[in-house]
């Protein structure tokens, strides 16, 4: 305590040290949904996700009708930016034609965006996540990043004329460069109404070693097969291990990307090895063909694995270099309106979402 009678040597070499503090004149008032947000959920029951079983594929061979009417639908729970709303099940009303194409409705993202899959897919069995494997980098979405891609800082990839553009550096995976190449020729008159948001590519620690023998396994791993619970929050790529940085994977801000294994899980796929009780064909995810995620399962130094979507309807991995299908994922921006044909039974196959 400093008065007014302290004498000038008394005063020097004393500290002060004070916090300020700046409010805005911000309300408390949510902010507005945007009008497609709108239209689902008033076209949907939102249900609690309480008691799903996420070990097992839903529906399955041993559901009941009664089951699948009453656990099929949209669920909700949270990501990086706030509530977010899943389909799950046997789903008849996810149908958006946009492109020229059929799509189907994943989730409503937190920030407000509407995440949808091709309904059909670039190919059905040749593409390699990426050729080389002789090191951990190949599960990266991009590898040989110039720093850590973080939920405060993460790789974003801008887009204009054509050309995208990674402002972390780094090299495209081989599947990067094929979405990107297809969204070129097929969305690049769309792109006013797609937006750049995050995409988890997540990199981070579940458990093992980091080594050449031994197997290092990825935050995904941990959720869907140790914790047996998908969580759609995106960890940073440093997460747990101790490291400062990490040079592949993470958080991205993408105008295209793959599904992920933990969407896919909420969706009612399962992973391989905890149950036979795998997703049947009424499962809207479930393809006749297997295509990739963006999550990385697990690597050693010669064998980067990354999980992807069986055409059995369940989750499992396999060595990036080997080839499978490409289902794009792009997120709907939230000012894009929602129309259909019909006023009865919208978002059916029949009666689509149509983008305005």
């Amino acid at each position: 305590w400093l008065d007014y009678k302290t004498t000038q040597s008394q005063g020097q070499n004393k500290t002060f040290t004070y916090k300020i503090t700046i409010e805005t004149g911000a309300t408390n008032e949510e902010v507005p949904l945007p009008e497609t947000t709108k239209t689902i959920l008033a076209n949907n029951e939102v249900k609690d996700d309480g008691n799903l079983d996420f070990t097992k594929g839903f529906p399955n061979s041993g559901t009941s009708s009664e089951d699948i009417a009453s656990k099929s639908g949209l669920y909700k729970t949270q990501d990086n930016d706030g509530d977010t709303y899943y389909f799950r099940g046997k789903i008849d009303n996810n149908y958006v034609s946009f492109a020229g194409k059929t799509w189907r409705i994943i989730r409503i993202n937190g920030d407000g965006t509407i995440r949808i899959i091709w309904d059909y897919g670039i190919d059905n069995t040749t593409y390699k996540y990426n050729s080389t494997y002789s090191g951990h980098q190949y599960v990266g979405f991009t590898y040989q990043n110039t720093k850590s891609c973080t939920n405060a800082d993460p790789c974003v990839t801008n887009y204009a004329n054509g050309t995208f553009t990674n402002t972390h550096g780094g090299t495209n995976s081989e599947i990067k460069a094929k979405l990107e190449e297809w969204y070129n020729t097929n969305l690049k008159n769309y792109d006013d109404k797609i937006a750049q948001t995050t995409f988890c590519n997540d990199t981070s620690y579940g458990s093992g070693t980091e080594d050449s023998s031994n197997y290092l396994y990825y935050g995904a791993y941990k959720r869907i097969y140790t914790d047996k619970h998908p969580d759609l929050h995106c960890p940073d790529p440093t997460k747990k291990d101790g490291r400062t940085t990490r040079d592949y994977g993470g958080v991205y801000k993408l105008k295209i990307g793959l599904i992920n294994s933990d969407e896919l899980n909420f969706g009612g796929y399962n992973y391989s090895n905890l149950s036979a009780n795998n997703a049947s064909a009424d499962n809207y995810l479930r393809r006749s063909y297997e295509y990739w995620t963006m999550s990385p399962y697990g690597a050693t130094s010669s064998s980067p694995g990354v999980f992807f979507a069986y055409r059995g309807g369940n989750i499992t991995y396999t060595n990036a270099a080997n080839t499978f299908g490409v289902a794009p994922v792009i997120n709907l921006s939230t000012d894009v309106t929602f129309t259909t044909a019909q006023p009865d039974n919208p978002g059916t196959k029949n009666n689509p979402y149509i983008i305005g």
